[in-house]
């Protein structure tokens, strides 16, 4: 009896030492993310012009206490500019130089799209690797436990023949 007892609690000892079991490590997924980042510029410009002038030539008389025009001598309009128009009444000069309406400012805009494809990879850290020693009794745990299984009925068997006979 006292075999059986000692079997037994052989047996259930090597089962509670054995059965502990590691952490399985944790499975990671890798996730991608797509950023769009969207730049607009707004772009401007000054168009320069060149200088322009115009000229008139003219030749003067006086007449009565008066200046009068006798003759013009030149008039040359500009790219831009006409030919002045020139005045004189009561000895005031006047002159009159018309030009043409001018845009001089331009103004656009450029869209720029930019995709950046992020890829994050976790790896799991692995914290509870087995050493040799502790494969060795996973890897005899079966083989010891049928053993002492053929002990104890070895046992119970020659205890109970024992007892008859």
């Amino acid at each position: 009896m006292k075999n059986i007892k000692l079997s037994c609690l052989f047996f259930v000892l090597t089962m509670f030492l054995v059965s502990c079991a590691g952490k399985k490590p944790v499975v990671v997924q890798n996730s991608t993310t797509t950023e769009k980042v969207v730049t607009q510029t707004v772009h401007d410009t000054v168009f320069k012009t060149e200088k322009d002038s115009s000229s008139y030539n003219a030749l003067l008389d006086c007449i009565n206490g008066k200046v009068v025009i006798k003759q013009v001598t030149q008039a040359e309009p500009g790219r831009i500019l006409k030919i002045p128009k020139v005045r004189i009444a009561d000895n005031i000069l006047q002159v009159d130089c018309d030009a043409r309406a001018q845009e001089l400012f331009a103004q656009w805009k450029s869209t720029y799209i930019e995709e950046n494809n992020r890829e994050i990879k976790e790896v799991p850290v692995i914290t509870n690797i087995p050493t040799s020693w502790q494969k060795f009794q996973i890897e005899c745990f079966w083989p010891l436990v049928f053993i002492l299984l053929l002990i104890v009925i070895w046992n119970l068997i020659r205890y109970k023949f024992k007892t008859s006979i």
